[in-house]
């Protein structure tokens, strides 16, 4: 801005200069000086061109002003070093939740498992390990209404002596039979670990033909189920039982 300043002063004295130049006063001045100028060391005095010296008193004036103008360009611009930019700081920015509409969550639905086995309700060194069918195998046919007998083998597989309050029991199943009313089988001897037993349950057929099915298992003295699930599928067809 000091630069631009400086030039305009430049052009206004130069502006004043030429007009003060074009008047005849300035004009005689100048020509006097000149004479007197040659006065000095000339002996002959020279014929006075009044163009001549007008060229050179313009030709002074455009020197002085160039000078100036020189020394107003060279001056020095001050350069403003830039300070240190501010460190942003890390912004709030809200978290977006899944919030369905209305803000309250939506509750799923989980559907339920039809058929599950109970699950002992107590940790306990009894176990119980299938070995085989030894009557009735699966998928036997039975006459709609017949009474019979289901032996399975199995193995004491724990670290406990099963003693003779052990006994075997209904499960869960058997739909359309009454084997869930079926009276507990109690063992009619102790069992070491290790050592194997079979066991019975003295059932009844529906008197509808179909396939029926079911679960059981032993129990401890102590009322917990435990071992592994002793399966009896059975179908129903030909003549009722009388």
């Amino acid at each position: 801005m000091l630069v631009s300043l400086s030039l305009r002063n430049i052009l206004v004295t130069m502006e004043d200069m030429m007009i003060r130049l074009t008047k005849p006063f300035w004009i005689f001045s100048m020509l006097i000086l000149l004479i007197l100028s040659a006065c000095g060391g000339v002996e002959a005095t020279p014929t006075l061109n009044p163009e001549a010296v007008y060229t050179a008193a313009v030709q002074t004036a455009f020197a002085i002003i160039s000078q100036t103008a020189a020394a107003v360009i060279d001056t020095p611009t001050v350069t403003l070093t830039p300070g240190p930019s501010p460190t942003l700081g890390p912004s709030k920015t809200p978290l977006i939740t899944d919030t369905p509409p209305g803000g309250t969550p939506v509750a799923t639905k989980t559907p339920f498992t039809i058929n599950t086995p109970p699950l002992a309700t107590q940790q306990s060194c009894d176990n119980a390990a299938y070995v085989k069918d030894i009557t009735i195998p699966d998928f036997r046919e039975i006459a709609p209404g017949a009474q019979f007998v289901k032996t399975w083998r199995i193995k004491n597989s724990g670290t406990c002596i099963w003693n003779t309050n052990y006994r075997l029991v209904y499960g869960f199943g058997g739909d359309g039979t009454d084997w869930k009313n079926a009276q507990p089988a109690y063992l009619t001897k102790a069992v070491n670990p290790g050592e194997e037993i079979d066991v019975s349950m003295t059932l009844s057929a529906p008197v509808n033909t179909g396939q029926y099915g079911a679960h059981f298992n032993m129990m401890n003295d102590k009322g917990y189920n435990f071992g592994t699930d002793l399966t009896l599928i059975i179908k129903v067809s030909g003549t009722p039982t009388p």
